[in-house]
């Protein structure tokens, strides 16, 4: 819930931060916190697989991962869209999707295979 709070209280605290984001402004990417939860969550999962032992670090990182990911789940459910070009950008791509699902299911594959 880690994560939940820490864009929580940055809203509260700085809305200005939210109109024009770095990644939004330098890449042109539409990247969200959901993106980043995503990512501390699947790196989480990853050392959790390597390495069974308790580890608070691990913890700490699905922990992150989980509040960011929650924290725009409702959101993201309310949320008005285009849906002809939600459709058009989901439909090209697909190949980009296929990719990262493989490089995902390899790291995951390697990760399990050294240890």
């Amino acid at each position: 819930m880690f994560g939940l709070l820490c864009y929580r209280v940055l809203f509260l605290l700085n809305k200005q931060y939210f109109h024009k984001p770095f990644t939004r402004t330098k890449t042109g990417l539409s990247v969200h916190h959901l993106h980043f939860g995503i990512i501390f969550a699947l790196i989480g999962t990853l050392v959790l697989l390597a390495d069974s032992d308790k580890n608070y670090f691990v913890y700490g990182f699905l922990g992150l991962g989980f509040g960011l990911i929650f924290d725009l789940f409702i959101g993201s459910l309310l949320m008005k869209g285009d849906r002809p070009k939600e459709l058009e950008i989901y439909k090209n791509t697909f190949p980009h999707t296929l990719i990262l699902g493989a490089a995902i299911i390899g790291v995951a594959f390697l990760v399990t295979i050294l240890v």
